[in-house]
């Protein structure tokens, strides 16, 4: 069976379509600077390489990135999603759905923390030089008391959620061989003979 060119945009039964998978790794991809930077950060301090790579990747705009490719990722997922591949059934399904909810919570919630933090501290807010919020006349601490408690919290929670994603796509495709990491790389799914 042949599909149309617009099919490799969307999703089907049998993959992610090409939407779908720019969305995934493009949300992998920041994650992986955001995190980069700041254990560059803790490791090294102030050294040519980390200011590079907070040059490459501010950690204030690739947040503000981060949230808007995570909503538009959820949008595009809700559009999709009687096209979706199905999950597995039974408790692996479960936990695969209920862990990327949480991924998606996360990665709304911590940058959202970290914006409202800008903001009620009286910073302005800046996405690559260009201020998308002003100042505040003034602090608000209302503003800052959730983000000072939660955003440092909730970011390693995602990072260990993160290592447990890698290995169950490893998982999947080394030991079970049943053809889920092929869907997100684009492939139709091959599942082995029962």
């Amino acid at each position: 069976m042949t599909t149309s060119p617009a099919n490799h945009w969307r999703d089907t039964p049998d993959r992610y379509g090409l939407v779908s998978r720019l969305l995934h790794w493009l949300t992998a991809a920041q994650v992986i600077l955001l995190f980069g930077v700041l254990l560059a950060w803790k490791g090294f301090g102030e050294h040519p390489v980390t200011l590079l790579l907070a040059r490459i990747g501010p950690h204030g705009s690739l947040g503000a990135m981060l949230l808007v490719t995570t909503l538009l990722r959820a949008m595009w997922a809700y559009r999709q999603r009687h096209h979706r591949p199905p999950r597995p059934p039974g408790l692996g399904g479960l936990l695969a759905r209920c862990m990327h909810l949480a991924f998606y919570a996360l990665l709304i919630l911590i940058p959202a923390l970290a914006i409202l933090r800008q903001y009620g501290r009286g910073g302005h807010l800046i996405f690559y030089g260009i201020e998308l919020l002003p100042e505040a006349e003034r602090e608000i601490a209302w503003m800052m008391a959730p983000a000072d408690l939660l955003h440092s919290t909730l970011a390693w929670l995602l990072l260990a959620l993160i290592a447990g994603h890698v290995a169950m796509a490893l998982a999947h495709r080394l030991w079970l061989k049943d053809g889920i990491l092929a869907r997100m790389l684009g492939s139709p799914q091959t599942t082995r003979d029962t």
